[in-house]
């Protein structure tokens, strides 16, 4: 009685598994890109939180501007207020952009190199470039 297995079934178990692979692998790269996505809607709700912070512990008025670079968040000052970086501790990498706060009322566009986030009345609504 011979053992192992046979060429034709050898080829069997090789082709159920490149059928795998190729059904799985599509559903994997989705879920990674989906998670990317939100990290970076996560990270941009959090920029929105600060500012939002920023503006009513230090009793900001009118238009308020703030610039985001290299994961840090920068208070434009004026009206004889200097500009002051905010503590953000998220991370968009490559990411920029200004947002504005007018009375609570905060907008503004933040992108980095797979996604764009637009900030409307406080809601952070993402696109993929």
């Amino acid at each position: 009685m011979k053992k192992g297995f046979t060429l034709i079934e050898l080829l069997a178990v090789i082709i159920i598994l490149g059928i795998i692979a190729l059904i799985t692998t599509p559903i994997i790269q989705n879920a990674i890109n989906s998670s990317s996505e939100e990290a970076f809607e996560n990270s941009v709700n959090a920029l929105v939180n600060l500012v939002d912070m920023d503006y009513n512990e230090n009793a900001r008025i009118g238009t308020q501007t703030y610039e985001f670079s290299e994961n840090s968040l920068v208070y434009q000052g004026k009206n004889g207020d200097s500009d002051m970086e905010l503590d953000y501790n998220g991370e968009i990498n490559g990411g920029t952009g200004t947002i504005t706060n007018n009375k609570g009322k905060i907008s503004g566009n933040v992108e980095n190199d797979d996604y764009k986030a637009s900030i409307s009345n406080s809601k952070v609504t993402v696109t993929k470039k």
